[in-house]
Order: C-alpha cells, then structure tokens, then sequence
C-alpha cells in the first residue's frame, strides 16, 4: 500500500482538455495575433510613457511571447505586484522559473505582465498607468 500512486490528477486533466478545445475552436494564428497585437500596444506605451523603465526581452513582439519582465528602478519587484494589485492589475513578481537567468543578469527578481486571448487594451492601459502610480508612491 506505501507505493499507491493515489488518484490522478483528473480535474486538471479535464480543465487542461477543456482549454485546449477553447484555444483550438479559438484559432493559434489569431490567438498569436491578438498576443502580438498587445504586445507591440504594450511595448510601445511602456517606453513612451516610462522611459526609465527596465523591459526584459527583444523588444520586436514578432519573437517574443505574451510576457513581459520589468523592473521599476528603485522599487522592488514584489513591492510593484503588490501596489498594482491593490489597483486591480495583476502582475506576478519573482524569478519565474528562470533564476539562472536572473542570477546572470544580477537581477534579485522582475515583475512580469503576463498577455492572454482575454487581454484587452484597456488592461495594458491600466498596467501604464499602474507603474505611474508605483513610482508616484515611491518617489
């Protein structure tokens, strides 16, 4: 009995299917596009309205996917999440499964904004303004 594997995870596998379907029924080519569409918007506000801004990755959305690492100078990356979720935004904060690479850039961690088919403009709006509010704050 001490080597019972226990039952399998089947709620997720089913909520795995079931999004699979949605993505599907959905299309990958417009799922991308949407993706490119508000990263190219987010980018491009980003750098327009906090130019001091830290932007982790290729800035050209065509080779990257639906995320982007930043740091706001000055202010600790759980510092930001936090702020931005009191205002509604959600951000995740930390080494996000890649703390070799944070270690190689000397980073202690990044907030990253995460874009998914039920990204809109507004929401890239709200994360602008968002880090407006951050370094107002911490100013």
């Amino acid at each position: 009995w001490k080597f019972e594997a226990g039952t399998p995870a089947i709620g997720e596998e089913i909520g795995l299917g079931a999004a699979a379907e949605y993505l599907m029924h959905l299309g990958m080519g417009r799922v991308r596009e949407h993706e490119r569409e508000l990263l190219t918007y987010a980018l491009v506000g980003l750098k327009r309205e906090h130019p001091d801004l830290d932007l982790y990755g290729p800035m050209d959305a065509g080779i990257r996917s639906g995320v982007i690492p930043f740091n706001v100078p000055g202010v600790h990356p759980h510092d930001v999440a936090q702020l931005l979720d009191r205002l509604g935004i959600a951000v995740r904060a930390g080494h996000h499964c890649t703390m070799p690479l944070h270690e190689r850039l000397d980073l202690a961690a990044t907030a990253r904004a995460s874009f998914n088919v039920y990204t809109t403009r507004a929401d890239v709006d709200a994360l602008v303004e968002g880090i407006g509010e951050v370094k107002r704050l911490f100013a």
